[in-house]
């Protein structure tokens, strides 16, 4: 039944003569381990489609989607960190493959004729290459890839007369945007694979036509000149199978072998999964392998692109050599080391073909060899002048070497936010409704003329502002509110305070705090931030003692858990807890009045504000002017301060999560 199925398969397809003709390929001087590196680039590009279809079945092209759709694959698809981390590592490859393979041709001077046509094809690929390199880095549309892109576009807007023109086609209009990304997917995943495949079947045809480059086929002649091609069972013949074929199999194996160990080894951010409870959550040996990007396996995903957003750009390790270069002709010398030079360099590799008929045959390969390793030393130079340069003793390193601290910071906790869900209007939200990345910035600039926190960082030689008012570092903490008990005057009290400051009924506390026994349980009780008894055993416990050691020394003065008691003191129902805070935020005046000297920050300008300056006015009119200041703050920026000083690092998926009038 085999044989006649194969005849009949044979005689419909003709496949067998499609396969010898693939396969039985005569190599003159027999096959050689040098042969391998253009098999090995047919197998990386190979690599490159799989999986590059692969993703195409998850990745959305869209500014608002493309970094949720890429965090996806790396870390909630299966195998996604595998089929990403090959295709990251692959474009790699085939960079290193292509200088390899350039350097191979030279030396054994397969450039010159008849092979020029071949010679330019493979400059044709390398372009091509090296254009999907460009447009890859910008899909995952993180501020990596962003940043980087703009600096490689803007230097073909430096080309005289078209620049400007050509720069605003890449890019899709004036600014970087979802055109951006939409022409570069196009081009990625459909015009320049196109071309690589259109250019690699031309180069491997005209390969087989004149075939490899030995000394008896110098000129092309597919084997020795004069003589008949040899049969397949001659010993002193070389064949492409299977004697080149499996030095070409082995050398593709040890290069996906070094790719997989670079995916294995991992490069990316860890996550943390946890269960419902929010204890680390227990994962079986196939959802460990299946998302072990999870654990910072495959390639590394940056923090969503964000205009808004700071970052120290630096392009591709491939790409690195030309930004060191560009950096040699600053000013209007800067068209030179963008356009004149590279381009020149194009022209002269385009030109060595032409430089080898007779007699200077041998001169001119051993120019090209001269020059095209000339060029890869100088790359690999400049580009670890450029790493150098970053990573070196200077206060430009340090900065620099800062800056990608705080970018890796922000990449974690990105990857760990979109774990929990992504806003709808897009992955940028993350951070900038990210109370710990936000919290901490929008402090410096509203709180901290006045208050000081520990966890404000400034800049080195910074002056920091000297504080007016309550250290805020760990506010409503059990620790902090023992301390203010037993002296209110401290200087992260009341002590910068003119008006508190050894005044009050709080001294009579302070007196009294060596012979009270029960600071502890007053410091633990509103430290539970109290606006109802608890149901659980233990707190209930703590309330409970805690209530009466209250009602005992504090609520001749402070109201608590809306209680009839209490006197000119706040309020302290809630104390510490994210409805006390912003209410203290909103409206001190409620708390403090004829004493308050804090500004009211409230929503005044949105369309969803609640107060105008007339009824602060007059909600304020028996107050002396100093108590009833007023600014305007957004209800996200609040919002984003509250959750910051109170520890709750939830992103805002909302900008008016706690809504309501401030309280007393």
């Amino acid at each position: 039944m085999i044989r006649p199925f194969r005849a009949w398969f044979e005689h419909r397809s003709g496949f067998s003569k499609l396969i010898n003709l693939m396969l039985l390929e005569h190599i003159p001087g027999g096959a050689k381990w040098r042969y391998v590196w253009g098999s090995a680039l047919v197998f990386v590009f190979t690599l490159q489609v799989i999986t590059g279809v692969l993703l195409m079945t998850a990745y959305s092209p869209s500014d608002s989607t493309a970094w949720s759709s890429v965090y996806f694959i790396q870390y909630e698809m299966d195998f996604g960190w595998l089929i990403r981390g090959l295709h990251h590592f692959g474009s790699q490859t085939m960079v290193v493959l292509l200088g390899v393979h350039m350097l191979q041709v030279v030396i054994a001077g397969a450039h010159l004729r008849p092979r020029e046509m071949n010679w330019w094809l493979g400059l044709g690929l390398l372009g091509a290459v090296l254009g999907l390199s460009l447009t890859g880095y910008l899909l995952p549309w993180d501020q990596k890839g962003y940043w980087a892109t703009q600096v490689a576009t803007n230097i073909a807007g430096q080309i005289p007369g078209i620049g400007t023109t050509l720069q605003r086609i890449i890019v899709g209009g004036p600014t970087y945007g979802n055109h951006t990304l939409t022409r570069f997917f196009g081009l990625h995943v459909a015009i320049l694979p196109g071309i690589v495949i259109v250019l690699m079947i031309a180069h491997i045809m005209l390969f087989r036509r004149h075939g490899v480059t030995t000394h008896p086929n110098d000129m092309g002649h597919m084997g020795y000149p004069g003589e008949p091609e040899p049969a397949m069972n001659d010993p002193k013949a070389g064949w492409f199978w299977p004697d080149q074929a499996f030095r070409d199999m082995v050398v593709s194996l040890l290069i996906f072998g070094v790719m997989l160990g670079l995916v294995v080894y991992g490069w990316g951010n860890k996550i943390e999964v946890t269960d419902a409870e929010g204890k680390p959550a227990q994962r079986s040996m196939y959802e460990r392998i299946a998302h072990a990007g999870q654990d910072g396996r495959g390639a590394n995903l940056d923090s969503p692109a964000d205009p808004d957003r700071p970052y120290p750009a630096r392009p591709e390790w491939y790409f690195l050599f030309l930004f060191q270069f560009l950096k040699y002709f600053p000013g209007e010398k800067e068209l030179i080391g963008s356009v004149i030079i590279p381009n020149g360099v194009l022209i002269l590799l385009a030109l060595l073909p032409l430089l080898g008929y007779g007699r200077m045959r041998t001169i001119a390969r051993y120019f090209a060899i001269a020059v095209v390793s000339s060029l890869l030393i100088g790359a690999g130079v400049l580009t670890y002048l450029a790493y150098a340069e970053d990573h070196g003793k200077t206060d430009k390193a340090e900065q620099f070497h800062k800056q990608m601290e705080a970018a890796d910071k922000l990449a974690q906790r990105s990857v760990q936010l979109a774990h929990d869900g992504i806003p709808e209007a897009g992955p940028r939200y993350l951070l900038r409704n990210d109370p710990l990345t936000q919290g901490p910035d929008l402090f410096k600039k509203r709180c901290a003329t006045c208050h000081s926190h520990d966890g404000v960082q400034y800049e080195p030689g910074a002056e920091k502002p000297k504080p007016t008012a309550s250290d805020l570092t760990d506010f409503g903490s059990k620790e902090s509110i023992k301390a203010f008990l037993k002296d209110p005057d401290d200087d992260r009290f009341f002590g910068h305070l003119k008006e508190l400051k050894g005044k009050g009924k709080m001294q009579e506390l302070k007196q009294k705090n060596a012979k009270l026994d029960d600071l502890d349980l007053i410091a633990e009780f509103l430290s539970l931030h109290p606006r109802e008894a608890p149901k659980e055993p233990e707190r209930k416990a703590v309330f409970t003692k805690g209530q009466v050691a209250f009602n005992q020394n504090c609520s001749k003065c402070h109201k608590m858990l809306d209680s009839d008691e209490g006197g000119e003191g706040p309020d302290l129902t809630g104390y510490g807890d994210a409805i006390w805070v912003q209410n203290m935020i909103m409206a001190p005046h409620l708390r403090y009045f004829d004493k308050n000297r804090m500004t009211a920050f409230r929503d005044l300008e949105s369309q969803t504000a609640d107060l105008t300056r007339e009824q602060f006015k007059l909600e304020t009119k028996d107050l002396p002017e100093e108590a009833k200041k007023l600014s305007n703050m957004s209800d996200l920026d609040r919002e984003l301060i509250v959750r910051w000083l109170t520890k709750d690092y939830r992103v805002v998926f909302g900008s008016q999560p706690i809504s309501g009038a401030p309280k007393k």
